[in-house]
C-alpha cells in the first residue's frame, strides 16, 4: 500500500529524474515539540557538540543525506532565532538587529525598517525543524526546498504555472534566504518562492555562486509535480536541449586568418 510518505519520496525521485539538481531536494517539517525527534535524527548540539546556523543544516542534509532535527538549543544565528520565535523582540534584540544591518545592508535606520516590514515570523508556535532528503524523507513536509541553478528553477516556475496560470511573484533581499523565504515565508504565504540566496547561505551554508533555491509548500507539491511532468512531456526539458542544427559563423577577421592557415578550424572549399 502506498503511504503519504511514499508519495513524497516518489516526488523526490521524479524531481531528481526530471530536473537533476546537484544535491538532494529537502523535505522540511515544522515540529510542535521535541517528542517528534527520533533517536536516529542528527542534532548539532548532541552529535557535533556545538550550535550552528540553520543554513548549515540544510547543506548537510542535502549533501550528506542526513535527517537533521534542530531546536532553539541547536541554533546560534541571531536573525534565524528571531524569525523562528526563539528570541523575543525585546528592545535589546531589535537594537542589535538594527546595529548589524545599518551600514551593511541598509544606509540608515529608516531604510532598514522598510526591509523588516517584509519579514515573516513563527512567534514561537513551533519547537523546531526536521530536515530530511525528499527521496528518503522521514516526515511529511511543510515546505520542499530544492537548491538548483536558475535554469532548473525556470523549469519549476514553468511547471507550476502550467497548472495554475498567471505569474509567480517573488521578493528578494539577498539575505536570510533559506531559513526565512525557503521555510517561513513559503509556509506562511502558502506560495512557492524563488529564493535569492544571501551571504549567510553562501558563507556558512555552503551554497555555490551558481545556486538559487526554489521552494514549494508541501501541500502544493502535487500541483508542481503534475505541471513538471506535463511540460516535460510537451518538450520543455532539463538539461535545456539547445539548438545545434546550424552551420557556425565566425568574425570576419578570424575567418580570414583561419582560411589562410593550413586548415585551421575551417575546411577550405
Amino acid at each position: 500500500m502506498t503511504t503519504e510518505l511514499d508519495r513524497y519520496r516518489h516526488y523526490g525521485e521524479r524531481i531528481e529524474k526530471l530536473i537533476r539538481p546537484a544535491t538532494f531536494p529537502l523535505a522540511v517539517k515544522l515540529m510542535k515539540s521535541d517528542a517528534e525527534i527520533e533517536p536516529e535524527y542528527k542534532r548539532p548540539s548532541r552529535d557535533m557538540g556545538f550550535q550552528n546556523f540553520v543554513c548549515q543544516n540544510f547543506k548537510m542534509a542535502r549533501t550528506y543525506g542526513w535527517t537533521i532535527s534542530i531546536t532553539e538549543a541547536d541554533i546560534n544565528c541571531r536573525p534565524a532565532r528571531s524569525i523562528y520565535g526563539w528570541d523575543k523582540a525585546t528592545a535589546e534584540e531589535s537594537g542589535w538587529a538594527e546595529a548589524f544591518s545599518v551600514g551593511l545592508y541598509a544606509k540608515d535606520s529608516a531604510t532598514n525598517r522598510k526591509f523588516e516590514q517584509h519579514l515573516h515570523y513563527l512567534n514561537g508556535e513551533f519547537a523546531g525543524l526536521i530536515i530530511s532528503p525528499l527521496t528518503r524523507t522521514k516526515v511529511i513536509p511543510d515546505s520542499v526546498m530544492i537548491y538548483c541553478s536558475p535554469a532548473q528553477a525556470m523549469r519549476f516556475v514553468q511547471g507550476y504555472l502550467f497548472m495554475e496560470g498567471g505569474v509567480l511573484e517573488f521578493s528578494g533581499a539577498g539575505r536570510i534566504g533559506s531559513c526565512h523565504e525557503g521555510v517561513v515565508k513559503t509556509i506562511k504565504t502558502r506560495k512557492p518562492q524563488y529564493v535569492t540566496l544571501g551571504n549567510g547561505d553562501r558563507i556558512w551554508g555552503g551554497a555555490h555562486d551558481n545556486e538559487v533555491m526554489f521552494s514549494c509548500p508541501g501541500e502544493k507539491l502535487y500541483i508542481l509535480m503534475e505541471g513538471l511532468e506535463k511540460t516535460h512531456a510537451a518538450g520543455l526539458r532539463y538539461p535545456i536541449p539547445q539548438y545545434m542544427n546550424y552551420s557556425p559563423g565566425f568574425q570576419t577577421s578570424f575567418e580570414k586568418a583561419a582560411r589562410e592557415r593550413a586548415g585551421g578550424t575551417i575546411k577550405k572549399e
